[in-house]
């Protein structure tokens, strides 16, 4: 701002004041501090729009501390008890589905399901499209490898099935050279050594365990493993003539599997620390009896 002012006094001091002003306006401008009023304005107009901004700032933090973390789960909805889909409201239901909605809910999380069959759900893992698989997906040596596990939250044994008519095969040595009907990449592989370890039976592979239990309940394949608190499910739901015969051949441990990079690790500690309370506080157990009438993990 460039202000001209005028001293009173001697004409000869008026003209010299005058001179020197008019040669100041030639260069420079002299930069004066603002009157009282207009720094008042200034400071009130600067700390307004410093208040704001902070207001602004809060207000955008906020936010994301209260955005829910999406986590995607890939599930096949038509796994009787684990993960169904209700047939009057299209829903997810069953144990896999209360057990993460509660994690969820403690976790602050927005689950995201993605439906695919088997093997698609641990395809989309392998993809990297889902965060975990929850379906009763069973810890092997093979998938530690590529996987970080929680901790195991479900037992489950595998018996021997085959037709109700048939009266030769009473558990899995029976089955030494004969058929076993099972899925593609199904777990039972990795208990191979176990049941089978000098190679005495001859497989065959189904993409459907419907395929399986059908061929299974017509004879054209002796026999295959099924979980064993499926099996009276499957034969009614089916009308297939089977049964389960024999003791467990083997019991699988089900665990939720992740990435093995951060974001994986830290989801993966994260649902361990939960399942842990769940089962302190009794809500697995009683999660599990809702929907399969028995704890398999006492």
């Amino acid at each position: 701002m460039k202000k001209n002012y005028v001293t009173k006094g001697l004409a000869f001091g008026m003209v010299l004041m005058l001179s020197l002003l008019s040669a100041c306006s030639n260069g420079a401008e002299k930069k004066e501090a603002l009157p009282s009023t207009e720094k008042t304005e200034a400071v009130t107009e600067a700390k307004a729009e410093g208040e704001t901004k902070a207001e602004g700032e809060t207000k955008a933090a906020e936010a994301t501390t209260g955005e829910k973390e999406v986590i995607k789960i890939s599930t096949t909805g038509n796994h009787t008890y684990f993960s169904e889909t209700n047939e009057k409201t299209g829903e997810l239901q069953g144990f896999e589905i209360d057990v993460w909605n509660e994690i969820a809910k403690r976790k602050n999380w927005d689950i995201q399901w993605e439906i695919a069959g088997f093997p698609g759900i641990i395809e989309l893992l392998e993809a990297g499209r889902v965060d975990t698989v929850a379906d009763q997906i069973g810890v092997t040596d093979e998938r530690k490898q590529v996987y970080n596990f929680s901790s195991v939250y479900f037992y489950v044994p595998y018996r021997v099935v085959v037709a109700e008519d048939n009266d030769t095969i009473h558990g899995i040595k029976d089955v030494y050279g004969k058929k076993l009907g099972l899925l593609v990449n199904d777990i039972a592989y990795a208990f191979k050594d176990q049941f089978d370890p000098d190679n005495k039976i001859q497989y065959v592979e189904y993409d459907k365990s419907t395929a399986v239990h059908t061929d299974v309940a017509l004879g054209r394949t002796d026999a295959s493993l099924m979980s064993a608190m499926h099996i009276e499910d499957v034969k009614q739901k089916s009308g297939l003539k089977i049964k389960g015969v024999g003791d467990p051949v083997y019991t699988e441990d089900a665990a939720y599997p992740f990435h093995k990079d951060e974001r994986g690790t830290k989801l993966c500690e994260e649902v361990t620390e939960v399942l842990k309370e769940l089962k302190e506080e009794g809500f697995m157990h009683e999660t599990a009896v809702k929907w399969f009438g028995f704890d398999p993990m006492e």
